[in-house]
């Protein structure tokens, strides 16, 4: 599948952990060998500011953006989403008692100690919050049934202390938490509950434009094959990928590593979910009202992906590689509920 397309300098903004993909493919050469180098990659904790950057042309692309690219979709501007491997996201609370289901506490009141709704950097929806507030909702909860205790944002210092205190005092009855605060709930004496699947659009997003896609040559195509490429370079080579990953090779960009494990589960076919379209959609209506009557769908062009998939190119990786991957990989994708 590769082609003699330009050589080409990216440069793209990331949000939370979805540098791990392109550093990867960047390490593993797999951009080199599409003719693709890394000048610029930051990460960006502002949708805002990063779509600002986008349609200023500093960058060509944005790693993980979700929710806010349905603004611009209604303002009719050239925003669009090329390829998503991750569709839903698991989330955990605690608790001082065990309990079944949040739905227990529909005839006592739930209160939830989480983050604040509104970010304090732009003005915009958490999307971390925005998926509790769903998940509530989906466990029976109207609106104003739960009661939310904001402790800050995810990025303060003391904010997990002080969610497990609100627990652990009973100013609270739950609290979302990432797993990798375990230990600290655990040691207050919580008990964990995981709850169901939710579909979110919720991992590496490409976010582009159509007027970057028509300057840079086979920008598109190379982006969602170095996604593919990446994916497959991790379950061939799990350990090599984690070496390259926790070693400081001079990047121009600050190298953060992360889990090859996180790339090797991701589906090698991209798709977004219409059930994970939906619930992304519904996060940005919750702000923005004036969105709710455009459709998600045209978000999203999948015409890229869809080439490569009717080529044969990814099927024949997929051949390849171990049988645990050729079965577990059910093109939906979970975030164990990490901060976004």
């Amino acid at each position: 599948m590769m082609k003699d397309y330009p050589p080409y300098d990216l440069n793209f903004i990331y949000r939370s952990s979805h540098s791990v993909v392109w550093e990867l493919a960047d390490k593993a050469g797999i951009l080199e060998e599409l003719r693709l180098n890394v000048t610029r990659m930051d990460f960006g904790d502002s949708p805002k500011k990063a779509e600002e950057a986008l349609f200023r042309g500093e960058i060509d692309f944005i790693s993980g953006n979700h929710v806010s690219p349905y603004v611009w979709l209604a303002r009719g501007e050239p925003i669009v989403c090329i390829a998503s491997p991750n569709n839903g996201v698991r989330n955990r609370v605690v608790s001082r008692e065990p309990f079944q289901s949040l739905a227990d506490f529909r005839s006592t009141g739930l209160r939830v100690a989480d983050s604040n709704l509104i970010s304090s950097d732009d003005g915009s929806v958490s999307h971390t919050r925005g998926n509790h507030l769903l998940d509530i909702a989906f466990a029976g909860f109207g609106d104003g049934a739960a009661e939310w205790v904001e402790m800050g944002e995810t990025s303060d210092r003391d904010f997990r202390p002080n969610v497990i205190e609100a627990v652990k005092s009973g100013r609270a009855d739950i609290a979302f938490l990432p797993r990798r605060a375990d230990e600290l709930a655990r040691e207050a004496g919580l008990h964990f509950t995981d709850l169901p699947l939710l579909p979110m659009i919720n991992g590496t997003t490409i976010t582009t434009t159509y007027e970057s896609l028509r300057q840079k040559e086979g920008l598109a195509e190379r982006l969602t094959q170095a996604m593919v490429l990446t994916v497959h370079y991790a379950r061939m080579n799990l350990e090599k990928a984690q070496q390259l990953l926790d070693t400081k090779m001079g990047r121009p960009y600050r190298e953060r590593g992360g889990r090859a494990t996180s790339v090797a589960h991701f589906p090698i076919k991209a798709y977004p979910t219409a059930e994970g379209i939906t619930n992304a959609f519904e996060l940005c209506c919750m702000q923005h009202e004036e969105v709710r009557g455009t459709n998600p769908i045209a978000l999203w062009d999948m015409r890229y992906l869809k080439d490569l998939e009717l080529s044969g190119f990814i099927d024949e990786l997929v051949q390849e590689e171990p049988e645990a991957f050729r079965v577990s990989d059910d093109g939906i994708g979970v975030r164990m509920g990490d901060d976004d």
